[in-house]
């Protein structure tokens, strides 16, 4: 044999060797890597029992897809097979690959924020003691933005962190390794990726990390990223806005659908931060629901449906939307074959009409309600049509109409003081209805749709429109006998642009977009009872309702007549209120004032900070928020509960918008100082107050300007 050929042999053997030593050391390395990762496995489902146990009992017994691949690097990293690519998550180094995101994600963080500089400018028309406030910390706000320079990197110590993906882990190492948060969110949809990380990522030191630091950490693993913000939104709504305030985003790997989420997340931001109510509107709520208790007035009750013979008949539902222009002659047409339920200023647009809704559902709890129906609907009209209202509201409306129905308005204190009584005399309550506000369109949506009606068409329930000069029916009382603007509407919030129901898009504001939203959440909470919506709006879409031209509406006959439905609404779902029912009985000044007085000894603290002003805050707030699943006090924590999500989301965004971690400490300490002195005045006002109807009147006869 030729040297060369012995050469060529040898080299042959070599690369053999090579191989079978690279494939011995694969072995080698996933024999390790399998007897250290079923460890890291049973290590993580013991912590997860001691802190998540629902998470660590699914998961001690997942049954991953066929398309679970978890595998090994050459240098021995774990790697994974991305389900929608079909290619590896990682690189051949995920620890660096890791790090560095994390470096890139601290040099650009992406921040939701909520920008405040208007608050200074509001003008207190109604006299509310809440305005005033968030117009003095407005004030506040945007001397601080003038002062300092615009907060870019992330602080040592920030009230939220949303990060979504969790893959194999490798992130998390060094999430939290510069800074911490108060609220921590991961979000994970594939239930897969989860399950895979338990082999590969040290959850026990994590979880005992942020449990160490005191944050709060929440999972959503397996909700789909359509899912995801109406998941926090909830989250929110149970722990307090504040959970959310001023969030990192982080993204772990990449998504089409994730990309889409964050957007969604930052253009619908606002949601977080509207619709609470405050302070006035609590004590409102207090006064009116008392007086209204005293009334013989029809309480819904929301258990007891409607009956299987009445519940198919037809309900329009009209609200005063720019479109109902378009649709005005259907209805005019089909309203004897229909329940027409008329929302406020709708009613004006129907009755030039000549068409007299059946009922007329009204929501602004102030005196103002009052001044437009007796300005704009004559007596004798009144008394043909029926009323609906909530609880709160001002009590000489429900005496204006021939009959009048009301229901409990879900999270108000009023509602809260009629259920312990209720509860404590009768040992039972009555049920409230759902996502009623914050238009009237959503009160006559939750109305008929908690009764169980099966067929609703909704008109003019546009919640926005696409001509700013045409904001509602021109037929109301909104416009002229020429069409021209004589009542001008308020606008809401910054302009936003969404997806119309039948095309195109439309014009909204966040006011009206929370409306359209509530109205989505209560069709989504109906799903099971089988109630077909039909949106003849030509407006903003709807999730959960069907689009459906006014045109093509095909009409079921019926051997009654709809007023035997009406009579029949009128008696099944309503009934007296007990009599044994008395608000009064559980007011509790005295305790709403050690509540107030130990929230103020908690803000009193001397902070030098921003870390210590946000844990003096959020200390401050959770001691509220201990209140408000009190079988008890739960009243107590509601008439606060508005007023405090308001101003500590203006608060933190102050805190974190401006400066560093002390130069923004003098200007926080000025506006925290007028919250303080507010909840210090706060036990007082409830003493003078709690039985002080509304007295904010608007006077229709002269054109309203803004």
């Amino acid at each position: 044999m030729s040297k060369n050929n012995l050469q060529s042999a040898q080299e042959s053997i070599n690369e053999i060797e090579e191989a079978l030593n690279s494939i011995s050391q694969k072995q080698q390395n996933e024999d390790a890597f399998v007897d250290k990762a079923n460890i890291t496995f049973d290590n993580n489902i013991l912590a997860f029992k001691k802190y998540f146990p629902d998470i660590a009992e699914k998961f001690s017994s997942h049954q991953p897809s066929s398309k679970f691949n978890l595998f090994l690097n050459s240098n021995g990293s774990a790697n994974f097979i991305d389900y929608d690519t079909g290619v590896p998550i990682y690189s051949e180094d995920p620890h660096k690959q890791s790090s560095e995101q994390i470096k890139s994600m601290l040099e650009n963080p992406i921040m939701g924020k909520v920008d405040h500089s208007q608050l200074e400018f509001l003008k207190n028309e109604t006299g509310f003691i809440h305005i005033d406030l968030m117009a003095e910390i407005g004030a506040i706000y945007n001397e601080t933005q003038q002062a300092l320079t615009p907060t870019k990197s992330v602080a040592e110590f920030i009230p939220s962190a949303i990060i979504f993906g969790v893959g194999l882990g490798y992130h998390l190492d060094n999430m939290f390794g510069s800074f911490n948060a108060a609220y921590i969110s991961i979000f994970e949809p594939n239930e897969d990726y989860f399950f895979a990380s338990l082999f590969t990522f040290d959850w026990a030191s994590f979880l005992n990390k942020v449990d160490e630091a005191g944050s709060y950490l929440y999972f959503s693993i397996g909700v789909p990223e359509q899912e995801m913000y109406e998941a926090l939104h909830l989250r929110a709504g149970e722990i307090g806005a504040f959970s959310v305030a001023s969030a990192l985003f982080f993204q772990h790997y990449p998504s089409e659908a994730v990309n889409k989420l964050i957007n969604e997340f930052k253009g619908n931001y606002h949601q977080f931060f509207m619709g609470w109510g405050f302070f006035d509107d609590a004590l409102l709520s207090v006064a009116h629901s008392v007086d209204n208790s005293l009334k013989p007035i029809n309480l819904l009750q929301p258990a007891k449906k409607i009956s299987e013979t009445y519940n198919h008949f037809p309900i329009f539902i009209v609200a005063n939307g720019p479109s109902l222009d378009n649709d005005i002659d259907t209805i005019k047409k089909l309203q004897d074959k229909v329940i027409i339920v008329a929302c406020n200023s709708a009613t004006t647009a129907l009755l030039k009409q000549g068409i007299t809704p059946d009922f007329h559902v009204a929501l602004e709890r102030t005196k103002a309600t009052e001044d437009f129906l007796t300005a704009f609907i004559p007596e004798h009209t009144r008394q043909k049509i029926n009323l609906l209202v909530l609880n709160v509201m001002y009590p000489k409306v429900l005496d204006l109409f021939g009959w009048c129905g009301v229901a409990l308005k879900s999270n108000e204190a009023g509602t809260s003081l009629f259920h312990i009584s209720e509860f404590l005399n009768n040992g039972r309550i009555t049920s409230t209805i759902g996502f009623s506000n914050p238009l009237v369109g959503n009160t006559a949506l939750s109305f008929f749709g908690s009764m169980e009606f099966k067929n609703i068409y909704l008109f003019g329930a546009d919640n926005g429109y696409k001509d700013p000069n045409h904001h509602h029916s021109k037929g109301s009382y909104y416009y002229s006998g020429e069409g021209e603007t004589i009542h001008a509407p308020l606008k809401m919030g910054g302009e936003l642009i969404v997806p119309g129901n039948f095309g195109e898009s439309i014009i909204t504001d966040h006011f009206m977009h929370t409306g359209k939203v509530q109205m989505e959440r209560f069709l989504e909470s109906k799903l099971d009872a089988g109630i077909n919506c039909f949106n003849c709006s030509d407006g903003a879409a709807v999730k959960g309702s069907m689009p459906l031209r006014s045109d093509d509406i095909l009409l079921e006959e019926f051997s009654f007549s709809k007023n035997e439905v009406i009579e029949h609404i009128k008696t099944q779902p309503f009934s007296a209120v007990d009599k044994n029912v008395c608000l009064t009985d559980y007011l509790d000044f005295d305790e709403f004032e050690q509540l107030c007085n130990t929230m103020v000894e908690i803000l009193d603290g001397p902070i030098l900070n921003r870390t210590e002003a946000l844990e003096q805050l959020l200390e401050s707030l959770r001691y509220l928020f201990s209140f408000k699943n009190h079988p008890r006090y739960t009243h107590l924590y509601l008439l606060l509960e508005g007023e405090s999500l308001y101003v500590t989301s203006v608060l933190i965004s102050l805190l974190y918008n401006f400066g560093d971690e002390t130069t923004i400490v003098p200007y926080y300490e000025k506006a925290k100082t007028l919250w303080r002195d507010f909840i210090a005045d706060a036990p007082q006002q409830y003493r003078d107050r709690w039985n002080e109807l509304s007295d904010y009147s608007f006077d229709y006869s002269k054109p309203s300007v803004s």
